[in-house]
């Protein structure tokens, strides 16, 4: 194949595209480069299976850390394994995006794999990949109705910035990630430090238009290289057999839409799919007839009888289209952990538990851009008996590393600082019943979670999902949305945020984008459900608590001037670790000269801060302290006087006279007032005590002059050429 390469300008910045030169047995590849930034995407068509109900589509986003030139941490293994989260994340952003935009009735296996070949750490990874991955799909033989393009929009002083660098990003109070298919916006990924709706419904406006001048750019790219698309085989039942099952079932499907309540259709849908296998039980084993095709057909129709019955404004739960499911809430119901919450809407019920470690216990994480630390982190858990199924249990599935990014960053804006608690926090939701929006639950129930385990979060947060059922005349939006409505319906619209302001967006939708219109009647229907269940939070729990579990450990942090890091830590760890054994506590110390000091024992916590807080401490001359003898020599006595410090109280400052041998005056553990009376030429403290001093007048000398006439022997030299000698 030719190498051809075309351009694509995103504002200020472009990116080239480049196609024909790699992985020429894909279906498409597509290399990305934006700066020095590149991304390969390629798409592959695989096999057609019939057994599958569903579109076998997988998105796959590689971050190799030879991009970014580094080698994996740790000592033995050096290969790398799994998926990070971070490119899990950016994986289902593509899918989200592009999945809608295949035919319903096409169901061959499609690999999409994005893989970062070259970062900069400068241009946002995910922008060349998502741009080249929706590229080689327009270019490939591959069904797919695009072009569908990414947007990123900052807000850095007040002002929105089109694809904001890494950099910049960091001191943005908005990143929002926004795809624009041919109709609209099609999915939202997005986390605010609470922000207005007016700002962030601006920042999706200018996605928007953006989005459509970068499609024009990706069509034509598509007109010049791109293939025939492939003639395939449709999996789905036909219109006949549709109409044939409709009359079996019409009584059953009106009964299901009249009688539905919270959580029933399950139970209701099956008893009408076990009706049809029934039926066609001899068809089937004669294999006149597919049984996906029944179910499907069975599927198309509940959807087509919920949807024309809530276009009418009837939902299946019988609940206006702007309530809220009946909420229960309490705090604090498990006894030993840290901070604990049940939150519960309708037969969704979440149970978030926070527990509290050490600064030590941050989590590391590496990528092609470097590694990082996080302090605060949720996990989101939903067992397969949350669905009354059984299950596979093991590593979380996408879903849920994906639900539990959303209530992870919804909570980030309320985080408090480091400095103001200085603790490492774990949310873990455990998700016991899900039938809708159960990320939102995990939200509200971490705030809840947090305060209940006295972390001093800034403000509550609270996050509804709006759903939406619409046809080519008319939409209607559904506040908190039931399980029936989330899989019949056309779009999973969470928004998070306080009383204040947006934190969080995570948009997903089945059909072609959303208007401008739609999104800003979302954002008004969201704002009045989340300000309802605030208030339901303050009525529960209306701060937090002022006192930490028992079972949380205690801690202190002192903050280290660089130049003490090392005086602290002592040479190969000594000082530390004799500090830690002496007050039986945790130390950890990180790069900026944070100290954090960690025990059961708040006691033992408080005197270790003490010893590190007077071994940094600056003295000043005149300053008293009571000191303690810990060493006698000849010269003099070494006092500490502060825990860990230590400096010389010279003989001459023991006794108004002669003094053969100190410790005839003085001996170990004696205790004794000093003060501060200077420093030499090395800033070495020297002591007095006027009290010891005066307390022994010694013996007068015998010779009072000796000692001034052999410092001037000691300066006289016979050799005027010497005398200003200095041996170096």
């Amino acid at each position: 194949m030719p190498k051809n390469t075309h351009e694509i300008a995103l504002g200020s910045k472009k990116i080239i595209l480049t196609t024909g030169q790699l992985a020429p047995q894909a279906n498409a590849s597509v290399l990305a480069q934006m700066g020095q930034t590149v991304v390969l995407a390629t798409v592959v068509l695989g096999a057609i299976d019939k057994s599958k109900d569903y579109f076998p589509l997988s998105v796959e986003f590689v971050d190799k850390l030879y991009a970014g030139g580094l080698i994996k941490g740790g000592k033995w293994v050096k290969r790398e394994g799994a998926p990070s989260d971070t490119a899990i994340l950016f994986g289902r952003i593509i899918d989200r995006s592009i999945r809608p935009l295949f035919p319903a009735d096409f169901k061959y296996e499609v690999q999409v794999v994005a893989t970062v070949l070259s970062n900069d750490k400068e241009n946002d990874v995910v922008i060349p990949a998502f741009t080249a991955a929706t590229a080689a799909l327009m270019l490939s033989d591959i069904p797919f109705n695009g072009p569908v393009s990414i947007v990123r929009v900052g807000l850095n002083d007040q002002k929105l910035t089109l694809f904001p660098s890494i950099s910049e990003q960091l001191n943005s109070s908005l990143d929002l990630l926004a795809c624009k298919d041919k109709e609209g916006i099609n999915m939202i990924e997005a986390d605010a430090n609470i922000v207005d709706n007016d700002t962030v419904l601006k920042a999706l406006d200018l996605a928007f238009t953006t989005g459509q001048d970068i499609n024009s750019q990706l069509e034509d790219f598509a007109k010049k290289f791109g293939k025939k698309k492939i003639n395939y085989e449709p999996m789905a039942p036909t219109q006949a057999l549709i109409d044939e099952v409709e009359k079996l079932i019409k009584t059953d499907l009106e009964k299901f839409v009249t009688d539905g309540l919270d959580g029933t259709h399950m139970a209701a849908e099956e008893a009408i799919k076990e009706k049809i296998k029934d039926h066609y039980e001899a068809k089937i084993k004669s294999e006149e007839v597919e049984l996906n095709f029944l179910m499907e057909a069975v599927d198309t129709l509940v959807r087509k009888y919920l949807r024309e019955a809530t276009l009418k404004g009837n939902r299946y739960d019988k609940r206006a289209i702007d309530e809220i499911r009946p909420l229960n809430i309490e705090a604090g119901v498990l006894p030993c952990t840290h901070g604990s919450a049940l939150f519960e809407r309708g037969l969704t019920q979440a149970l978030t538990v926070t527990t509290l470690g050490s600064l030590a216990e941050q989590q590391y994480l590496q990528d092609s851009n470097g590694e990082v630390t996080k302090r605060y982190l949720h996990y989101y858990s939903a067992a397969p008996f949350s669905t009354g199924q059984t299950g596979r249990f093991g590593r979380p599935g996408r879903r849920e590393v994906g639900h539990g990014a959303l209530a992870e960053k919804a909570l980030v804006p309320v985080i408090p600082s480091i400095d103001e608690f200085p603790y490492t926090i774990t949310l873990t939701s455990e998700v016991l019943s899900q039938n809708g929006s159960s990320s939102m639950a995990s939200t509200c129930g971490s705030t809840l979670s947090l305060m209940d385990a006295g972390v001093p979060i800034k403000d509550k947060v609270a996050g509804i999902s709006i759903g939406m059922i619409s046809d080519s005349q008319k939409y209607i939006l559904l506040t908190d949305i039931a399980g029936i409505e989330d899989h019949c319906g056309d779009m999973d619209f969470k928004i998070t945020g306080t009383r204040h302001g947006i934190t969080a967006i995570q948009l997903d939708i089945k059909r072609m984008g959303l208007s401008m219109d739609m999104i800003r009647d979302t954002f008004v229907a969201s704002t009045k459900a989340r300000l309802q269940i605030l208030d339901k939070i303050d009525s529960v729990l209306p701060e937090p608590r002022k006192e930490l579990s028992v079972y949380a450990p205690k801690i202190k942090l002192v903050n280290l001037p660089e130049d003490k890091i090392g005086e602290v830590i002592g040479s190969g760890g000594k000082t530390i670790k004799a500090l830690m054994e002496k007050y039986s506590v945790d130390i950890d110390i990180d790069d900026d000269g944070r100290c954090s000091i960690s025990s059961p024992d708040k006691d033992k916590i408080e005197a270790a801060a003490y010893e590190i807080e007077s071994m940094i401490k600056e003295v000043q001359v005149g300053e008293e302290y009571e000191g303690v003898v810990t060493r006698v020599e000849n010269y003099g006595a070494f006092i500490e006087f502060l825990p860990g410090r230590e400096a010389l109280l010279h003989v001459s400052e023991m006794s108004g006279g002669f003094l053969s041998d100190p410790s005839s005056i003085i001996k170990i553990g004696d205790k004794l007032k000093v003060k501060i009376a200077g420093f030499n030429d090395n800033h070495q403290i020297k002591l007095s005590s006027p009290e010891f001093k005066a307390a022994h007048p010694g013996t007068p000398r015998q010779n009072p002059d000796r000692g001034s006439a052999h410092r001037e022997f000691k300066n006289f030299s016979p050799n005027p050429h010497r005398a200003n000698f200095k041996r170096k």
